[in-house]
This record gives structure tokens, C-alpha cells and sequence, in this order.
């Protein structure tokens, strides 16, 4: 099976950038209608990853590195919502 590896481009690098933004926003913001919008957000990121990553199985460290960010990002937002949602 051949290796597949595409460039690392500004637009990868970009969405990398905001999911890290936003998961940090996200774990540091009490207030529930935020931590409401980035829990959906979370969902948007996700799906921004796959339209801007060419495939899962590249070997690029950086497709991988954003993936497991979105996954932590996700389910850690829709975590800290039900949290906040409990409390309220």
C-alpha cells in the first residue's frame, strides 16, 4: 500500500489554528450561551476539517494532529455543556 501525503497549506494551518483558538475560548469561558455556540461550533470544525483535509489516510502529521484536536474539542464542548446545563 502506497503512502498517501499531501502539502501542509495556509488553509490547513488556518483551520488548525482556529480549532485551538476556539477549544481554549471554550475551556475558559463560564458563561453557558458561549459555551453553547462553541459546542456547536465544534460540530462546524469538524466538518470544515474534512472538507479542507484531502483524505484520513494521509500521512501528513498535521491531518492527524487536527483530528484529535476536533475529537477533544468535540467531545470536551459537549461535555462542559452539559456541565453548565446541569447547573442551571
Amino acid at each position: 500500500m502506497t503512502q498517501v501525503r499531501y502539502p501542509t497549506t495556509p488553509l490547513k494551518i488556518g483551520v488548525t489554528i482556529l480549532t485551538v483558538v476556539m477549544l481554549l475560548a471554550m475551556l475558559l469561558v463560564p458563561n453557558p450561551v458561549v459555551v453553547a455556540f462553541l459546542c456547536f461550533s465544534s460540530l462546524i470544525t469538524a466538518m470544515i476539517h474534512f472538507n479542507v483535509f484531502e483524505s484520513s489516510a494521509d500521512t501528513n502529521p498535521l491531518n492527524r494532529i487536527d483530528l484529535a484536536i476536533q475529537v477533544i474539542y468535540l467531545v470536551a464542548s459537549v461535555a462542559k455543556a452539559f456541565i453548565i446545563g446541569g447547573h442551571a
